[in-house]
This record gives structure tokens, sequence and C-alpha cells, in this order.
């Protein structure tokens, strides 16, 4: 055992980790604050190439003020940048040199606003005032309601982007809505808004508030829809103390984003298709996350070894990590969207890539509904840079029997493919009845 213990110590000794830049943070809310995040083995130089900082071996936070550095952060940082040395928010180059060896590079464009670029495997960014709540799970019953439907909830919390019609909400709740929703804030939310205690939340490090939840006690809906059951989405009804727990301590942080709401845009017509949603009885455990804190889409994607579905009504295409997801797979993949130039792509990548790919087209899409082999994920994040990275999204986990339910969605046949044979045949028996009555 001491043998196995020594050779490993030598190994750490000869193969040391990689020196590196951990962290840059050009454009803090305190411009004073700006830092550098670096590693260091051995004595190391960090530069922007007019000026240099010399700093000892270890992990070091480098400031322009360390004073402004811990008010803003909360702690100590180790060095200040030395002479010229100064992070520009137009876009800069961070160096790192050791033994007079440059290490390695980070470099970066624009900077917004208390942005902060960080190591993580590859590059990624967060903003300095993002929460880091964790996701919840609990074991549950309850109901899914695919959408259109008319489900009503009797509410004290409404979550939503917009809110455009009350009908199928009941009580006197208190709404949370974007303050600045593409578009303009709809005239109808305007009124209903009157009638309640409402916070209009805006944020420079959050691009929307686009999640959909709401509350009464320890009852909670999730849905994909904005309270408006006219498209196929999704409503996931049920209880539990501590996801409600859980939500209600989200809220009450985000409530510092309140304030006033940006301008007022058009009425929103609102159409009503009826009840024609089904619903899924379940039993089983939920787990529920809150984005950008958690995201675990990619990761359940990437887990699929059966079967992969897929629907959004759009799948937007800023970078290859979901192409590249769907190049490594061999299992059936299926995927409904209501973007026709989305789809036409996909089937031409699936079968330059050989892959089991079906793509089918519904416009009356809304909802967002991942299934990996026997999980599925449901939630208000659209496919794009945004729902998955700027914006305040939800989004459930869900296990056991109901993921097969959701996956049936899958096979059914566009109803449009009835409707003229439908017609044609209604049509018929309406002139053979005539024909029959006026020659009997």
């Amino acid at each position: 055992m001491r043998v196995t213990i020594f050779v490993i110590f030598l190994i750490v000794l000869t193969f040391p980790v990689k020196a590196e830049i951990l962290e840059v943070c050009p454009n803090p809310y305190n411009p004073q604050a700006e830092y550098v995040k670096v590693k260091c083995n051995v004595t190391c130089i960090l530069s922007d190439g007019e000026g240099n900082v010399t700093l000892k071996a270890g992990v070091h936070y480098v400031t322009k003020n360390s004073s402004a550095f811990e008010k803003e952060f909360g702690f100590k940082p180790d060095a200040e940048f030395k002479g010229r040395f100064a992070l520009a928010n137009g876009g800069d180059e961070v160096l790192l040199y050791e033994n007079g060896v440059l290490v390695d590079k980070f470099s970066y464009k624009k900077s917004h606003r208390g942005l902060i670029y960080y190591r993580e495997g590859g590059w990624k960014f967060r903003y300095e005032d993002w929460t880091n709540f964790k996701p919840v799970k609990d074991y549950v019953k309850g109901e899914i309601i695919v959408t259109p439907a008319n489900f009503v909830f009797k509410a004290d919390t409404i979550v939503s982007y917009t809110f455009t019609t009350d009908r199928y909400v009941k009580g006197n709740y208190t709404l949370y809505l974007d303050a600045n929703p593409i578009g303009g804030i709809p005239i109808n939310e305007i009124e209903i808004a009157k009638d309640h205690k409402t916070y209009f939340l805006k944020s420079p490090s959050y691009r929307f508030f686009h999640w959909k939840f709401g509350l009464k006690n320890d009852e909670i809906v999730i849905t994909t829809e904005n309270w408006r059951w006219n498209n196929i989405g999704y409503i996931i009804h049920f209880e539990s103390q501590k996801v409600s727990k859980f939500l209600r301590k989200v809220l009450e942080h985000d409530r510092v984003y309140a304030g006033d709401h940006g301008n007022v845009g058009k009425l929103r017509a609102f159409k009503s298709f009826g009840g024609r949603g089904k619903i899924y009885k379940f039993e089983g455990n939920v787990t529920v996350f809150v984005l950008p804190d958690y995201n675990p889409i990619f990761d359940e994607m990437k887990k699929a070894k059966r079967r992969l579905y897929i629907m959004a009504p759009y799948i937007h295409f800023r970078d290859t990590e979901f192409l590249d997801i769907l190049r490594n797979k061999s299992c059936e993949v299926r995927i409904i969207t209501a973007d026709e130039d989305c789809a036409e792509f996909l089937k031409d990548f699936g079968s330059r890539n050989g892959l089991k790919l079906e793509v089918k087209v519904d416009k009356r899409v809304h909802g967002k509904l991942v299934i990996a082999d026997d999980e599925a994920v449901i939630t208000s994040a659209n496919f794009d840079e945004c729902g998955f990275k700027m914006n305040r999204e939800i989004g459930v986990i869900l296990e056991g029997k109901v993921v097969d339910d959701l996956a049936s969605l899958f096979n059914e046949e566009d109803d449009t493919v009835y409707i003229i044979p439908a017609l044609i045949l209604l049509c018929l028996a309406i002139a053979i009845a005539y024909i029959w009555l006026r020659f009997r």
C-alpha cells in the first residue's frame, strides 16, 4: 500500500497538473473589480501584453482593485494588476507564462456587464449574479395533461413569460411576469395585472424570465405553456412540499429583479381549441430544476441508448453540440418540430450520417419534451442559446411508466391525414341520403 502511494506521489511530481487560466471577468458590475483567476505550478507571469503580474505556485485571484473585488465577491483576492495591465471591455487577450514559456492564453471579444468566463472542460460563461439552485427530487403522484385542454388551477402564485388570459386560473394570486417580452407587454396582460399583485422581472444577466409554473400551498403546476392551452404542450400537476418550498425560495430571490414593466405592445388574441388533450396519471420520481443554474437536457440526450425522442417548436443551431449528440446515436431517434426548414435540414443530416432518424412537422407544437430511454424531460426552455444558457427557465425530469405514455405521442399520425378522407365520406353520405330522399 505504501509503495502504491509513493508511486502515485512520484507520478504527480513528474507530471504536474497543467498551469492554466481558470476564470476571466473583464466587465463586472463594479468596473474596479475585474479579475483573472489562474493556477500556477511554479512561479508564473500573468500578462495582457501591456502589464505583468508575477505569482507564486498555487491558485490566485488577481484583480484591478482589492477592496472593490472584496466588496463585489465577498472574499479577498490574492494580488492586483500591475503597470498598464487592464481588461478591455471591448475585447482582449490574457497570457500565462511559466519559466518564460507561454503555457496558456484566453481571448475574448466584447464582454457584457457581469459576464464571467470560466473553464469547465471547455470555456463556458455565467453572470456574477446568477444563482446556484440545485435540482430537487421527490416521489409524487400526479397527472400530465397534454394540451389543448380545459384545465383550471386555483392558485396563490402564477409565474409566466406572458399572461394574456385568466380563464384557466382562479383565486387571489400573485403574478410574476417578464418585464420585456418580445413585442412588448400585451395590453390584455396589463389589464389582468391591475387586479393582482404583480412583479415584472427584468435583469441585466437573464435575457428573459421565460419559465411557467403555478403554486397553491404545496400543489404545483409546471407547464410549457403561457397559461393558455391552445397549442400542443404539457401541464404537470402534482403535490410536493419539497418542490413547493424550492420554487418559492427561487421566487423569493428573484424578486430582487422586480421593477417597472417595459413597453406595452398589442392585444394578443386568444383562440381556444377546447379540451382535446390526453391525461396521463403518474406516480414516481420527479426532479425539478431551474435554468441556467442546472441544465440536464444535453446530458439526458447523450445517455440515450434505446430511444431518443424530441419535441420542440424549433431548434436553433448556434453551435454543433446538438448535432454532435445526434451524430453519435445508433438508437432510434424521432423528432417532431413546428419548423419546416429545421425538419428538412435534420432529414438531410440523418441521411448523410446514416442515422435512424425520423422527423415530422406539426405546426401546433409549442411544448418542449425529450425522452431518453426511460426518462423524460419537460421544460419551458426553447432549443436555442437563450433557452439553454441565458433565460430563467424551469424543467422536470420524469421517471416511471408515464415515460412510455409520453413516448406514444411520437407514434400518432397527424390528425390532418384523416381530415380530407373523412370530409369526402361525409359529403358522399350526404349526397346518397339526399338522392334517396328525393327519388324514393
